[in-house]
C-alpha cells in the first residue's frame, strides 16, 4: 500500500512539475484547484497527515513541495479583479508560507509545519474577498 501511495505521489509530482515548467503559467483557478479542492488535494492530505502523532514525513515533504511548485505561479497571474499590486503581495505571501511549510516539513517539525499550513489556510478569505472573480 505504501508503495502504491509512493508511486501515485511521484506521478503527481511529475505532473505538477510539468505544469509548473510549462511555458504557460497555470491559472489561479488551476493552481488553487490542484492544491485545495477534492479529497486527494495536497491541502486535505496535509491536514490529515499532520494530525498523526508521528506524521509520515516523506508524504508531508512531497505534499509541501506541491505548494512550492504551484504557489510560485500565483503572482505570475493577473487577478480577476482588484488591484494588481495588492494581489501580488497576497500571492507572494502565499508562496512564502508555502516555502515555510516545505522547510518545516524537511526539518520534520510538526508544529512549524502546522503553523505554516494554518497561515496558508488563513490567507484564503483576504485574497478571495479582494480578487476572486465570479
Amino acid at each position: 500500500m505504501k508503495r502504491l501511495v509512493g508511486l501515485a505521489t511521484a506521478a503527481a509530482i511529475m505532473t505538477l512539475a510539468a505544469v509548473a515548467g510549462a511555458e504557460d503559467t497555470p491559472s489561479i483557478k488551476e493552481i488553487m484547484g490542484k492544491l485545495h479542492k477534492g479529497a486527494n488535494a495536497p491541502l486535505g492530505k496535509l491536514k490529515g497527515a499532520l494530525k498523526a502523532e508521528s506524521p509520515d514525513w516523506k508524504e508531508v515533504q512531497s505534499l509541501s513541495k506541491d505548494f512550492v511548485i504551484l504557489g510560485a505561479g500565483l503572482a505570475k497571474n493577473e487577478p480577476p479583479r482588484g488591484d494588481k499590486a495588492a494581489y501580488e503581495k497576497l500571492a507572494n505571501s502565499y508562496y512564502e508560507n508555502a516555502k515555510d511549510l516545505d522547510n518545516a516539513a524537511k526539518a520534520e517539525d510538526k508544529d512549524k509545519s502546522q503553523a505554516a499550513l494554518n497561515k496558508i489556510g488563513a490567507s484564503c478569505k483576504a485574497c478571495h474577498t479582494a480578487h476572486k472573480g465570479n
